[in-house]
C-alpha cells in the first residue's frame, strides 16, 4: 500500500516542479535581461560590497534595464537617468512601496510611515503628519528650539576658531540636526549629556546599524520564520528599550503638565507628547 502511495506523491513534486519551471520560463520571457540566476540565492553570489560597482559592470554587459533575482526579491536595476525618470514619472506607484523587512516590522510595529505600503494607512499618516508635525503652527512653536541650536552651533564653532582647534563640520552639522529634531519631537537634546540623550542617541545608533544589517530571512523565503542569525533576540532588546525609553519620556512630559510645569504651546513639551494628547478619530482623516 506504501508503494502507490510514493508513486503518486513522487508523480506529484515532479508534475508541481515542472509546471513551476514553466510558468518560470514564460515569466521570465517578460522580465528584462540579466544574468544567469542560481537557485535559491538567484544573483546574491554576483554582489560585492560595493553594490553599485557591481551593478554599474553588469548593466554595461546587460543593458540599463536589467533583471536581477537577490534570494526570492525580484528587482529592477535602472541605471539610466533618463529611464528612471520616465519609470518614476508614468509608473510612480508601482515603485512607491518598500520592501519589509523583518528589523522594520519588529521596530515600528509593522506601522512605520517611512516603510508603510501606498495605500489608505499611508494617505492617513501623511495628512496627520502635515497638519500636526509640519503645519506652520508647530514650526512656528518649535522655531525657538531652532534658533537655540544654530546659535549653540556657531557659538562652538567660534570658540575652536579661537583655540585653533580643528572643526568637522560634517559631525557638528550632524549634531545640530539631531538636536533639532530630537527637540522638536521629544523635547530633549540627542547630543546632551543626560541619561535620556545618551539612551536615545545609542538606541538611534542601533536601530540605523540593525536596519543595514544582512538578513537571510527577508530574500530567502524558505528562511522567514527561522531566525537563522540570531537577530530576533537583538530585534526584541532593542525594541524593549525603545519603547521604555519614550514611555519614561512621554510619563515625565505628563507630569510636567499635570503640575502646570509645562503647557500645550511650550517647546520642551516635544510634539510627540502633543500629538499623543490629540483626540483623534479616524473618520476625521479619511
Amino acid at each position: 500500500m506504501e508503494l502507490p502511495f510514493l508513486r503518486y506523491a513522487a508523480l506529484f513534486i515532479v508534475s508541481f516542479l515542472i509546471v513551476r519551471i514553466l510558468i518560470s520560463i514564460r515569466n521570465r520571457s517578460k522580465l528584462p535581461p540579466g544574468p544567469t540566476a542560481l537557485p535559491v540565492i538567484g544573483h546574491l553570489h554576483l554582489l560585492s560590497p560595493f553594490m553599485h560597482q557591481t551593478f554599474q559592470k553588469l548593466s554595461s554587459i546587460h543593458g540599463s534595464l536589467m533583471y536581477l533575482r537577490l534570494g526570492s526579491v525580484d528587482c529592477v536595476v535602472v541605471s539610466n537617468p533618463e529611464l528612471a525618470k520616465e519609470l518614476l514619472k508614468y509608473h510612480e506607484l508601482t515603485f512607491s512601496t518598500r520592501h519589509l523587512t523583518a528589523a522594520i516590522e519588529h521596530l515600528t510595529y509593522n506601522s512605520s510611515f517611512a516603510f508603510a505600503p501606498y495605500g489608505p494607512y499611508w494617505k492617513f499618516i501623511k495628512k496627520l503628519t502635515t497638519f500636526e508635525l509640519l503645519g506652520n503652527r508647530t514650526l512656528g512653536q518649535t522655531l525657538p528650539v531652532r534658533t537655540k541650536e544654530l546659535h549653540h552651533f556657531i557659538s562652538i564653532l567660534l570658540d575652536k576658531s579661537k583655540s585653533g582647534e580643528t572643526v568637522s563640520l560634517t559631525q557638528e552639522l550632524l549634531k545640530l540636526t539631531n538636536n533639532v529634531i530630537s527637540q522638536m519631537m521629544l523635547g530633549i537634546r540627542c547630543s546632551g549629556t543626560v541619561d535620556q540623550a545618551d539612551g536615545f542617541r545609542t538606541l538611534v545608533r542601533e536601530v540605523n546599524e540593525i536596519f543595514g544589517e544582512f538578513n537571510v530571512s527577508d530574500i530567502i523565503w524558505f528562511f522567514k520564520n527561522i531566525d537563522v542569525q540570531g537577530f530576533r533576540k537583538r530585534f526584541l532588546d532593542i525594541h524593549n528599550r525603545y519603547d521604555s525609553l519614550l514611555e519614561k519620556i512621554m510619563r515625565d512630559r505628563e507630569e510636567l503638565r499635570k503640575n502646570k510645569k509645562l503647557n500645550d504651546d511650550d517647546v520642551n513639551v516635544g510634539i510627540f507628547s502633543n500629538i499623543y494628547s490629540i483626540p483623534i478619530t479616524i473618520n476625521e482623516w479619511v
